[in-house]
C-alpha cells in the first residue's frame, strides 16, 4: 500500500498535461442549451429545452410559413464549429449523403439569443437543402435572415436588423423584407418551393410568375448568387 500511493501519484501527474491539453480545447456551451433537465411535476412539459428540441419548434414555425420540409434528407442536428459563420453541413457515410447537421458558431454556445438567432437561420435551409458546395440565392439567404428575427420575436427574444453583423446579410435582408410587405409574399415562397424544387438556382422570370408586379431589377437582385 506504501508503494501503490507514491506510483499512482506519480502517474496521475504524468498524465495530468495531457488531461489539461484536451481540455482546453472542450467547447463549454451553456446548460440551458445543452442539458435537458426534467420539468416539475406541475408543470406541462417532460424536459427544458435545448438546441435539439428548439430546433423541431423552429422547424415548425418555419414550415407553418414557407410549407413542409424536404423529408428525403434526415436532420441529425446541431453541434459547435470552430468556423466563423454557422452552416448546414452534409456528412457523408459510406459515400451516401442525404443527412444534414446544422452548425453553429462557438460564441454561440453561451449566448442563447445568438445561438437561436443562428439556428433558426439555418433551419430555413433545411427546407429545400440544394446539397454541398450549391450556391444560395440572394432571396433564400435573405429569407433566413429575415426569418429568424421573425422567430426570435415571436419567442420573445427579438431584437432589432442592426443585430445583424453582415453588410451583405443585411442588404440581403431589406431586400426579403420590402417583399415580405406584400400579402402573396409566404405563398409565393411556397409556390417556388413547390414548382422549382428551392429558392436558388432561380430565374427572375420564375419571381415574375409568382410575385406579379415585381420589378425585372428587384427580381434579378433576388434570383443572383450571395
Amino acid at each position: 500500500m506504501t508503494r501503490f500511493v507514491p506510483l499512482a501519484l506519480a502517474t496521475l501527474l504524468a498524465i495530468a498535461p495531457r488531461i489539461a491539453w484536451a481540455d482546453a480545447g472542450f467547447l463549454h456551451a451553456s446548460p440551458g442549451l445543452t442539458v435537458a433537465t426534467p420539468c416539475k411535476a406541475s408543470a406541462s412539459c417532460a424536459f427544458s429545452w435545448t438546441l435539439a428540441s428548439r430546433m423541431g419548434h423552429i422547424l415548425r414555425f418555419m414550415e407553418a410559413r414557407y410549407g413542409p420540409r424536404d423529408r428525403s434528407w434526415t436532420l441529425l442536428g446541431v453541434e459547435f464549429t470552430s468556423r466563423d459563420a454557422p452552416q448546414v453541413w452534409y456528412p457523408t457515410y459510406d459515400n451516401i449523403g442525404e443527412s444534414i447537421i446544422v452548425q453553429l458558431t462557438r460564441n454561440a454556445a453561451t449566448d442563447e439569443t445568438r445561438a437561436l438567432f443562428q439556428l433558426s437561420h439555418e433551419v430555413v435551409h433545411l427546407l429545400s437543402p440544394a446539397g454541398p458546395g450549391a450556391k444560395a440565392s440572394v432571396l433564400e439567404e435573405g429569407l433566413a435572415t429575415y426569418a429568424s428575427l421573425e422567430y426570435l420575436d415571436a419567442v420573445g427574444k427579438g431584437v432589432s436588423p442592426n443585430y445583424i453583423a453582415s453588410s451583405r446579410y443585411q442588404a440581403a435582408y431589406r431586400t426579403v423584407a420590402r417583399l415580405a410587405s406584400r400579402p402573396d409574399f409566404e405563398s409565393g415562397i411556397r409556390t417556388l418551393r413547390t414548382t422549382r424544387g428551392g429558392l436558388s438556382n432561380l430565374s427572375p422570370t420564375d419571381l415574375q410568375r409568382v410575385w406579379p408586379g415585381l420589378t425585372a431589377r428587384e427580381a434579378t437582385v433576388l434570383t443572383r448568387n450571395f
